[in-house]
Protein backbone atom coordinates (compact mmCIF):
# COMPACT_ATOMS: atom_id res chain seq x y z
CA UNK A 1 0.00 0.00 0.00
CA UNK A 2 1.41 3.32 -1.06
CA UNK A 3 1.37 6.37 1.28
CA UNK A 4 0.80 9.52 -0.68
CA UNK A 5 2.20 12.75 0.89
CA UNK A 6 1.41 16.37 0.15
CA UNK A 7 2.80 17.77 -3.02
CA UNK A 8 4.82 20.98 -3.02
CA UNK A 9 1.94 22.81 -4.68
CA UNK A 10 -0.49 21.67 -1.98
CA UNK A 11 1.87 22.82 0.77
CA UNK A 12 2.32 26.20 -0.88
CA UNK A 13 -1.45 26.60 -1.18
CA UNK A 14 -1.94 25.82 2.53
CA UNK A 15 0.84 28.23 3.49
CA UNK A 16 -0.70 30.93 1.30
CA UNK A 17 -4.12 30.42 2.91
CA UNK A 18 -2.59 30.64 6.41
CA UNK A 19 -0.73 33.82 5.43
CA UNK A 20 -3.92 35.39 4.07
CA UNK A 21 -5.84 34.51 7.24
CA UNK A 22 -3.02 35.91 9.39
CA UNK A 23 -2.99 39.13 7.37
CA UNK A 24 -6.73 39.46 7.93
CA UNK A 25 -6.82 38.48 11.60
CA UNK A 26 -3.71 40.15 13.06
CA UNK A 27 -5.00 43.70 12.47
CA UNK A 28 -8.32 42.64 13.98
CA UNK A 29 -6.53 41.32 17.06
CA UNK A 30 -4.47 44.53 17.30
CA UNK A 31 -7.62 46.63 16.97
CA UNK A 32 -9.35 44.58 19.65
CA UNK A 33 -6.37 45.02 21.98
CA UNK A 34 -6.32 48.77 21.35
CA UNK A 35 -10.07 48.98 22.00
CA UNK A 36 -9.64 47.09 25.28
CA UNK A 37 -6.88 49.49 26.36
CA UNK A 38 -8.99 52.49 25.43
CA UNK A 39 -11.92 51.13 27.44
CA UNK A 40 -9.62 50.61 30.44
CA UNK A 41 -8.24 54.12 29.98
CA UNK A 42 -11.72 55.65 29.93
CA UNK A 43 -12.67 53.64 33.01
CA UNK A 44 -9.56 54.78 34.89
CA UNK A 45 -10.24 58.40 33.98
CA UNK A 46 -13.83 58.03 35.20
CA UNK A 47 -12.70 56.55 38.52
CA UNK A 48 -10.27 59.43 39.06
CA UNK A 49 -12.98 61.97 38.25
CA UNK A 50 -15.32 60.33 40.76
CA UNK A 51 -12.53 60.35 43.36
CA UNK A 52 -12.03 64.09 42.84
CA UNK A 53 -15.77 64.71 43.11
CA UNK A 54 -15.94 62.78 46.39
CA UNK A 55 -13.04 64.88 47.67
CA UNK A 56 -14.93 68.04 46.66
CA UNK A 57 -17.96 66.84 48.61
CA UNK A 58 -15.88 66.45 51.76
CA UNK A 59 -14.07 69.79 51.46
CA UNK A 60 -16.74 72.49 51.21
CA UNK A 61 -17.36 72.01 47.50
CA UNK A 62 -13.75 73.01 46.75
CA UNK A 63 -11.24 71.41 44.41
CA UNK A 64 -7.84 70.38 45.66
CA UNK A 65 -4.78 72.21 44.32
CA UNK A 66 -2.50 70.94 41.60
CA UNK A 67 0.39 71.97 43.86
CA UNK A 68 0.66 73.84 47.13
CA UNK A 69 3.20 76.42 48.31
CA UNK A 70 6.08 74.02 48.70
CA UNK A 71 5.34 71.88 45.63
CA UNK A 72 6.37 68.80 47.63
CA UNK A 73 3.15 66.88 48.12
CA UNK A 74 3.95 64.92 51.29
CA UNK A 75 4.26 68.36 52.97
CA UNK A 76 1.50 70.48 51.53
CA UNK A 77 -0.35 68.33 49.05
CA UNK A 78 -1.28 68.02 45.41
CA UNK A 79 -4.46 66.61 43.92
CA UNK A 80 -3.00 63.22 42.97
CA UNK A 81 -1.68 62.79 46.51
CA UNK A 82 -4.66 64.15 48.44
CA UNK A 83 -7.39 62.33 46.52
CA UNK A 84 -5.68 58.94 46.64
CA UNK A 85 -7.76 57.76 49.65
CA UNK A 86 -10.87 58.18 47.49
CA UNK A 87 -9.46 55.99 44.72
CA UNK A 88 -7.98 53.18 46.83
CA UNK A 89 -5.59 52.14 44.06
CA UNK A 90 -2.78 53.88 42.23
CA UNK A 91 -3.49 51.67 39.24
CA UNK A 92 -6.50 53.77 38.24
CA UNK A 93 -4.19 56.76 37.83
CA UNK A 94 -2.14 54.97 35.18
CA UNK A 95 -3.03 54.53 31.53
CA UNK A 96 -2.53 51.00 30.15
CA UNK A 97 -0.67 52.43 27.13
CA UNK A 98 1.68 54.67 29.14
CA UNK A 99 5.30 53.39 29.05
CA UNK A 100 5.83 55.30 32.35
CA UNK A 101 9.15 56.85 31.36
CA UNK A 102 11.12 58.50 34.19
CA UNK A 103 13.06 60.86 31.91
CA UNK A 104 11.28 63.99 33.16
CA UNK A 105 11.95 63.34 36.85
CA UNK A 106 14.93 63.83 39.09
CA UNK A 107 16.27 60.75 40.87
CA UNK A 108 15.54 62.27 44.29
CA UNK A 109 11.80 62.19 43.55
CA UNK A 110 11.79 58.41 43.29
CA UNK A 111 12.33 55.51 45.72
CA UNK A 112 14.19 54.82 47.89
CA UNK A 113 14.63 58.50 48.81
CA UNK A 114 11.03 59.56 48.18
CA UNK A 115 7.81 57.68 47.41
CA UNK A 116 7.05 59.16 43.99
CA UNK A 117 5.20 56.77 41.67
CA UNK A 118 4.27 56.92 38.01
CA UNK A 119 0.84 58.19 37.01
CA UNK A 120 -0.70 59.19 33.69
CA UNK A 121 -3.64 61.39 34.69
CA UNK A 122 -3.00 65.08 35.40
CA UNK A 123 -5.14 68.03 36.46
CA UNK A 124 -6.18 71.11 34.51
CA UNK A 125 -3.92 73.78 35.97
CA UNK A 126 -4.17 76.20 33.03
CA UNK A 127 -2.00 79.25 33.86
CA UNK A 128 -1.16 82.54 32.15
CA UNK A 129 1.14 85.49 32.71
CA UNK A 130 -0.68 88.59 33.89
CA UNK A 131 1.26 90.80 31.47
CA UNK A 132 4.32 90.53 29.20
CA UNK A 133 7.51 90.52 31.24
CA UNK A 134 5.57 89.98 34.47
CA UNK A 135 6.34 86.73 36.27
CA UNK A 136 3.17 86.88 38.32
CA UNK A 137 0.45 84.63 36.96
CA UNK A 138 -3.21 83.76 37.21
CA UNK A 139 -4.64 80.26 37.20
CA UNK A 140 -7.70 79.61 35.07
CA UNK A 141 -7.83 75.84 35.49
CA UNK A 142 -9.72 74.03 38.22
CA UNK A 143 -6.65 72.65 40.02
CA UNK A 144 -3.63 74.93 39.74
CA UNK A 145 -1.10 76.52 42.08
CA UNK A 146 -2.40 77.24 45.56
CA UNK A 147 -0.11 80.09 46.57
CA UNK A 148 0.10 83.86 46.41
CA UNK A 149 2.78 86.51 46.16
CA UNK A 150 4.76 87.08 49.36
CA UNK A 151 3.06 84.23 51.20
CA UNK A 152 5.34 82.35 53.61
CA UNK A 153 5.60 78.70 52.64
CA UNK A 154 6.14 75.57 54.67
CA UNK A 155 9.53 75.39 52.97
CA UNK A 156 10.69 78.36 55.05
CA UNK A 157 10.62 81.34 52.67
CA UNK A 158 8.15 83.61 50.86
CA UNK A 159 6.98 82.90 47.35
CA UNK A 160 8.37 85.36 44.83
CA UNK A 161 5.81 86.20 42.19
CA UNK A 162 2.90 83.83 41.97
CA UNK A 163 -0.68 85.00 42.10
CA UNK A 164 -3.79 82.93 41.64
CA UNK A 165 -7.39 82.45 42.66
CA UNK A 166 -6.58 80.00 45.45
CA UNK A 167 -8.44 76.73 45.41
CA UNK A 168 -11.38 76.65 43.03
CA UNK A 169 -14.92 76.43 44.32
CA UNK A 170 -16.90 74.04 42.17
CA UNK A 171 -19.72 76.56 41.91
CA UNK A 172 -17.37 79.09 40.29
CA UNK A 173 -16.88 76.88 37.21
CA UNK A 174 -19.25 78.42 34.68
CA UNK A 175 -19.51 75.51 32.24
CA UNK A 176 -18.85 72.31 34.23
CA UNK A 177 -19.97 69.96 31.45
CA UNK A 178 -17.57 71.69 29.02
CA UNK A 179 -14.61 72.40 31.33
CA UNK A 180 -11.75 69.94 31.62
CA UNK A 181 -10.93 68.57 35.05
CA UNK A 182 -8.40 65.84 34.20
CA UNK A 183 -6.36 64.88 31.14
CA UNK A 184 -3.80 62.30 30.05
CA UNK A 185 -0.04 62.94 29.97
CA UNK A 186 2.44 60.08 29.75
CA UNK A 187 5.29 59.74 32.22
CA UNK A 188 3.86 61.87 35.03
CA UNK A 189 4.44 61.48 38.78
CA UNK A 190 2.48 62.09 41.99
CA UNK A 191 4.92 63.90 44.27
CA UNK A 192 6.35 67.23 43.12
CA UNK A 193 5.66 70.54 41.40
CA UNK A 194 4.09 70.11 38.01
CA UNK A 195 4.28 66.33 38.19
CA UNK A 196 0.50 65.99 38.27
CA UNK A 197 -0.82 69.02 36.40
CA UNK A 198 -0.75 70.85 33.05
CA UNK A 199 -0.18 74.60 33.22
CA UNK A 200 -0.19 75.70 29.61
CA UNK A 201 3.35 77.08 29.94
CA UNK A 202 6.61 75.54 28.82
CA UNK A 203 8.65 76.74 31.82
CA UNK A 204 8.07 73.39 33.55
CA UNK A 205 9.49 71.29 30.74
CA UNK A 206 12.98 71.02 32.20
CA UNK A 207 12.90 68.55 35.02
CA UNK A 208 9.86 70.06 36.70
CA UNK A 209 7.41 67.26 36.18
CA UNK A 210 7.21 66.86 32.45
CA UNK A 211 5.80 68.86 29.52
CA UNK A 212 3.34 71.55 30.54
CA UNK A 213 1.85 72.88 27.31
CA UNK A 214 -1.91 72.42 26.93
CA UNK A 215 -3.31 72.01 23.41
CA UNK A 216 -3.19 75.45 21.86
CA UNK A 217 -5.59 75.25 18.96
CA UNK A 218 -4.14 76.07 15.56
CA UNK A 219 -0.54 76.49 16.66
CA UNK A 220 2.27 76.03 14.10
CA UNK A 221 2.31 72.66 12.41
CA UNK A 222 5.44 71.38 14.13
CA UNK A 223 6.21 68.92 16.94
CA UNK A 224 6.15 70.17 20.51
CA UNK A 225 9.73 69.98 21.83
CA UNK A 226 10.48 69.79 25.57
CA UNK A 227 13.52 69.01 27.70
CA UNK A 228 13.92 66.23 30.21
CA UNK A 229 15.51 66.28 33.68
CA UNK A 230 18.93 65.75 32.14
CA UNK A 231 18.48 68.72 29.78
CA UNK A 232 18.06 66.62 26.63
CA UNK A 233 15.44 67.77 24.12
CA UNK A 234 12.78 65.44 22.76
CA UNK A 235 9.51 65.56 20.87
CA UNK A 236 6.50 65.36 23.15
CA UNK A 237 4.34 64.28 20.25
CA UNK A 238 5.20 63.65 16.64
CA UNK A 239 2.22 65.50 15.23
CA UNK A 240 1.85 69.18 16.08
CA UNK A 241 1.87 71.65 18.94
CA UNK A 242 -1.91 71.56 18.68
CA UNK A 243 -1.85 68.50 20.94
CA UNK A 244 0.44 70.10 23.52
CA UNK A 245 1.59 67.58 26.13
CA UNK A 246 -1.53 65.43 25.85
CA UNK A 247 -0.86 61.72 25.32
CA UNK A 248 -2.86 60.37 22.38
CA UNK A 249 -2.41 56.60 22.04
CA UNK A 250 -5.97 55.98 20.83
CA UNK A 251 -6.24 56.90 17.15
CA UNK A 252 -5.25 60.53 17.75
CA UNK A 253 -7.71 60.87 20.63
CA UNK A 254 -7.30 61.00 24.39
CA UNK A 255 -9.76 60.66 27.28
CA UNK A 256 -10.73 63.84 29.16
CA UNK A 257 -12.71 64.09 32.40
CA UNK A 258 -14.98 67.12 32.74
CA UNK A 259 -16.08 68.98 35.84
CA UNK A 260 -19.53 67.39 35.85
CA UNK A 261 -17.88 63.96 36.08
CA UNK A 262 -18.42 62.66 32.54
CA UNK A 263 -15.51 61.36 30.44
CA UNK A 264 -15.09 61.79 26.70
CA UNK A 265 -12.42 60.80 24.18
CA UNK A 266 -11.46 63.76 21.97
CA UNK A 267 -8.76 65.00 19.66
CA UNK A 268 -6.80 67.39 21.94
CA UNK A 269 -6.89 70.24 19.42
CA UNK A 270 -10.68 70.37 19.80
CA UNK A 271 -10.32 71.39 23.46
CA UNK A 272 -8.89 74.79 22.49
CA UNK A 273 -9.70 75.47 18.83
CA UNK A 274 -8.83 79.17 18.58
CA UNK A 275 -5.35 80.19 17.38
CA UNK A 276 -3.73 81.87 20.35
CA UNK A 277 -0.60 81.39 22.44
CA UNK A 278 -2.31 80.22 25.61
CA UNK A 279 1.00 79.32 27.25
CA UNK A 280 2.24 82.94 27.27
CA UNK A 281 -0.47 85.55 26.85
CA UNK A 282 -3.50 84.09 28.59
CA UNK A 283 -6.92 85.59 27.89
CA UNK A 284 -7.14 88.11 25.07
CA UNK A 285 -8.32 91.43 26.51
CA UNK A 286 -10.53 93.20 24.02
CA UNK A 287 -10.81 90.27 21.60
CA UNK A 288 -13.52 88.60 23.65
CA UNK A 289 -16.00 90.52 25.77
CA UNK A 290 -14.33 89.55 29.06
CA UNK A 291 -10.95 88.42 27.79
CA UNK A 292 -11.86 84.74 28.08
CA UNK A 293 -12.27 82.56 25.01
CA UNK A 294 -15.66 80.78 25.36
CA UNK A 295 -14.33 77.81 23.36
CA UNK A 296 -11.26 77.17 25.52
CA UNK A 297 -12.25 74.13 27.57
CA UNK A 298 -9.30 74.68 29.92
CA UNK A 299 -10.56 78.06 31.14
CA UNK A 300 -12.91 77.39 34.06
CA UNK A 301 -14.03 81.01 34.32
CA UNK A 302 -15.11 81.72 30.76
CA UNK A 303 -18.72 82.67 30.14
Amino acid sequence: MKHRGFTLIELLVVIAIIAILAAILFPVFAQAKASAKKAASMSNMKQCALGVMMYIGDFDDTYDAGAGNCWFYPWDGGWAWDTQPYMKSLAVMRDPSDPQSKRDHYSWELPPGNPGVSISIVSNGYTWQNSPGDWSTSVGGVMGLDQSKGQTTRCGGPTSGWMNRGRTNAGAVNKPSETIMLALRAGSLNIWGMDDMLTGVTWWDYGCGGPGLIPNGTAPDSPYVAGDAAGASYNVNDKTQKWGAIYTPYANTSPFAFCDGHVKAMNPAATNPNPKATYINGPWPGFFADGHDPQNMWDAYRQ
